[in-house]
């Protein structure tokens, strides 16, 4: 176990840093991924929610219970077999049962453990071929900067093995017509970066 206590935790909203004491209490079931786990390492980007990742089942009604004990839940958007999506102090949480075994070795100040950020970016290049945000093409822009398509790619295929395809991947970081930008990106001071410069970065990862 690495301990990192050095993150950018002014990615977070004040509602979310007020959960904090909530979150870890899911720390023993559940590693905290997604948006949320890259920008606390990189610093680039505003979070907007909690992800909580667990290869194994969970019970969602256990988990509302534990929520309630500290706040009110002010709305349940999705609960279904190995996933739950709750609005809570304002702020979305996700609980989601991962069909992968992903290592997640990062102890975020005694709070919960996150995945360095080669293995997030894997498990963004993962999730395009499921869904398309723009949010999701912001980070591995930020990413890139850092790591190899290659080094990522290798990372991808540990974890998922044939459910990744190098081709299918070069293919969406090349295709943006049918990306979501309904999730408007809040840059920290001093990251923002235009779309377009964003968009000819991926396609040139992408064909090189």
């Amino acid at each position: 176990m690495i301990i990192w206590p050095l993150m950018y935790t002014e990615v977070l909203t004040k509602n979310q840093q007020d959960l904090l004491p909530l979150i870890s209490k899911f720390s023993h079931d559940f590693y905290l991924v997604g948006g949320t786990a890259l920008a606390l390492q990189l610093g680039h980007r505003r979070s907007i929610d909690f992800d909580l990742f667990s290869d194994r089942e969970f019970a969602n009604d256990s988990l509302l219970k534990n929520v309630r004990r500290f706040y009110p839940v002010d709305k349940v958007y999705v609960k279904s077999r190995g996933q739950m999506t709750i609005d809570v102090h304002g702020v979305r949480m996700t609980w989601y049962q991962f069909p992968f075994i992903v290592p997640h070795q990062i102890n975020w100040e005694e709070i919960i453990t996150v995945p360095d950020v080669p293995t997030i970016a894997a498990m963004k290049i993962y999730a395009l071929g499921q869904r398309a945000k723009w949010k999701d093409y912001v980070d591995l822009y930020f990413i890139f900067k850092q790591y190899s398509l290659a080094a990522v790619m290798k990372i991808a295929g540990k974890l998922f093995g044939i459910e990744i395809n190098e081709r299918m991947v070069r293919e969406q970081l090349n295709y943006f017509a049918d990306v979501d930008y309904s999730q408007i990106v809040e840059y920290l001071p001093g990251m923002s970066v235009s779309d377009e410069t964003v968009k000819a970065c991926l396609k040139q990862i992408a064909v090189s």
